[in-house]
């Protein structure tokens, strides 16, 4: 793609993030039909969704609820990133994870699981309150990689 002006990459940049979203809502859930629908660990009242896409310096950010997990994950366009990270005052350790579709990105657990979570209106805003501050902890590590 030939980027013309700053409106040009801002448009490839939304692209791209949807195209992330969309991709990252298929494939967990399908890892929650093939490996967490009847598991203990997954919350029954909870389903797969993608929360709070931004594009954080270089790097698209999503925040993945599922019924087993609450993640920031993140798209280095580059595939550098920390072996953790600081979120809200604590070290996080960083995951590299590579999923068909979705190829390689990193996965940071956010809150402890969410099996006592009573809805999802409760599980979304539960993990839209740590969309800021695993943002900002990306932007910390995509400045600190340059």
């Amino acid at each position: 793609m030939v980027v013309r002006d700053r409106a040009d990459a801002q448009t490839g940049q939304m692209d791209r993030l949807a195209e992330i979203v969309a991709d990252v809502r298929a494939a967990f859930e399908q890892v929650h039909r093939e490996q967490f629908l009847a598991d203990p660990a997954a919350n029954p009242r909870l389903a797969v969704d993608v929360l709070d896409p931004a594009v954080v310096e270089d790097t698209p950010t999503v925040v993945l609820l599922a019924p087993w997990t609450i993640n920031g994950l993140a798209f280095p366009p580059d595939d550098e990133f920390p072996s953790e990270i600081e979120i809200a005052g604590r070290r996080r350790p960083v995951f590299r994870v590579e999923i068909g579709e979705l190829g390689a990105f990193r996965s940071v657990n956010l809150p402890p699981e969410p099996s006592s979570l009573r809805s999802m209106a409760q599980a979304r805003g539960l993990a839209r309150s740590w969309a800021a501050p695993f943002q900002a902890a990306v932007a910390a590590a995509r400045l600190k990689g340059r």
